[in-house]
Parts: C-alpha cells; sequence; structure tokens
C-alpha cells in the first residue's frame, strides 16, 4: 500500500501543476497580421495588368515572327531573281571591250551611204538585225520594268538603246529621200512620218548628249577652192577629225545581241493581251 501512495502523488501532482501558457507570438507577427490582407487585395488589382502585358508580349514576339518570315521570304526570292540570269550578263559600259579608232566618215564607196540602192538596203538590214533580244525576265523585275514577254513568261523582249538611235537614222535617211521611200504616202501619213522623224532626231540628241564622245576634234585652215588659189583672207578653219576615239568593239556588242536576237514579227510567240 505504501508503494501505492508513492506512485499516485506524483499524479497528483502533475495535474494540480498550474499549465505554462504558450508563448507570446513574435511582433512583427501582428503587423503581418494587419498587412496580409492588404496585400492579397494589391495582387488581385494587379492581375488583369499582368495578363494584358502577357497578351501585348504574345502578339509582339508573333508579329516579329510574321516580319522576319517575310524578310526572309523575300531574300529567298530576291536570290531566286538572280539565279535566273544568263551566263552572259547584259552589257554594261564596264564589261564592253574598247578600242581606239579614227572615225574614216567615208561616203564613197560606203555601202552605208549615199542614194537608195539594193547595196544600202541590205547594209542597214544587217546592222539592224539584232536590234531585239531576249532577257530573262528577272532583269526586267530587279528594275521595275515591264514589257511584252514570251508565251511562258520566262523572258522579255527589249532593245538596247543603242539600236533605236540606229533606227532613228535610217529614219532620218528615209527622209532624206522621201520621194522613193513615201511615196505612196497622203498628206496625213506624211505628216506622221515627219513627226517621227522629228522624234528621231530628238532622241539621237538625248543619246549624244547622254554619253558624250570626248575626243578632241582639231581644226587647219582651208579655202572654197580646190585649188588653194584664194587670198589669205579668204581662208578659214574647218574641223579635221582624225583623233582617235575610244570605241566599243560593235562586232563584239553586235555579236552578243545576235545570240538573243528575236524576231518582233512572231507575234505567235509572245504572251498576246486579251480583250475583256
Amino acid at each position: 500500500m505504501a508503494h501505492q501512495e508513492s506512485v499516485a502523488e506524483p499524479l497528483l501532482a502533475e495535474e494540480e501543476r498550474p499549465r505554462t501558457p504558450p508563448p507570446l507570438a513574435h511582433p512583427s507577427f501582428k503587423k503581418d497580421l494587419l498587412t496580409q490582407a492588404p496585400k492579397r487585395n494589391f495582387t488581385w488589382r494587379l492581375a488583369p495588368w499582368l495578363v494584358h502585358l502577357c497578351i501585348f508580349l504574345s502578339y509582339t514576339l508573333i508579329t516579329l515572327a510574321i516580319v522576319r518570315h517575310a524578310l526572309q521570304s523575300d531574300a529567298s526570292h530576291h536570290d531566286r531573281i538572280k539565279d535566273t540570269r544568263p551566263a552572259l550578263p547584259l552589257p554594261d559600259r564596264e564589261g564592253l571591250q574598247w578600242r581606239s579608232r579614227r572615225f574614216p566618215t567615208n561616203i564613197v564607196d560606203n555601202p552605208l551611204a549615199g542614194t537608195p540602192r539594193p547595196e544600202l538596203e541590205s547594209a542597214w538590214h544587217d546592222l539592224l538585225q539584232n536590234d531585239n533580244i531576249r532577257v530573262p525576265i528577272g532583269y526586267l523585275q530587279e528594275k521595275n520594268l515591264k514589257s511584252v514577254y514570251t508565251k511562258d513568261h520566262t523572258e522579255g523582249i527589249v532593245s538596247l538603246s543603242v539600236y533605236h538611235s540606229l533606227h532613228c537614222l535610217k529614219k532620218i535617211k528615209h527622209m532624206m529621200f522621201k520621194e522613193h521611200y513615201y511615196a505612196d504616202r497622203d498628206e496625213a501619213a506624211m505628216a506622221r512620218e515627219w513627226k517621227h522623224a522629228d522624234h528621231c532626231v530628238e532622241y539621237i540628241r538625248e543619246s549624244l548628249m547622254c554619253q558624250p564622245d570626248l575626243a578632241l576634234v582639231t581644226f587647219r585652215w582651208i579655202n572654197d577652192t580646190a585649188q588653194h588659189t584664194a587670198a589669205p583672207a579668204e581662208f578659214y578653219p574647218t574641223n579635221f577629225d582624225v583623233n582617235a576615239h575610244r570605241c566599243a568593239d560593235w562586232e563584239a556588242l553586235d555579236r552578243w545581241a545576235g545570240q538573243r536576237a528575236f524576231d518582233l514579227s512572231r507575234v505567235d510567240l509572245l504572251d498576246r493581251p486579251r480583250g475583256d
């Protein structure tokens, strides 16, 4: 019994012992309780703006991706245009062959000079036979030019400006002998021919001034008699072009044009416009 009493006493003493209150919370805990609710409210107010920002960034990235794709496609298209160039490029002043020569300006025994005759007609025909040529459509696209196209739209028909100038010279030549070339023209038709010739004079003027020949033309004294018996006061200076000019190799240029020549009368090979 004594043992049982000794065991029970501690139990009673434990029950009667006053409970220790829990430790007080950290002072900042009260502050957190006061600020926690406002922070939650601020976060909820900020959420819609964050959503809009994400949407804006998404649209921006999509737009940049589209622009980048368009630029890459344009560059790829530009490369395809370049690939359409033929092995023989269009001639330019740097790519031409040049040589130095004097102008003979001979009108005697010259097939291109003189009065109308079969030899003259043949010479001018040969000079202009390569006036119209075919070029890859890529050239025209690069220069933003439009022309008449072949049926498959792979080539355009053009003419080098120098051939148009030669055509104009031929027209002026014909007007010099209009009774021969235009004998059957009525007044209205001749008015059109004169207008054409006037255009040609202006075109040649523009061409000469655009690509000026800077070779020097010298002068010499000459009188108006073959025997040179006139008095010294009657002598006058006249130009005497015996100096060398820097000239393109015409034969080489004409051969190049001949490789791409096109007979413009073959309209059956062209993509002709269709009526509505």
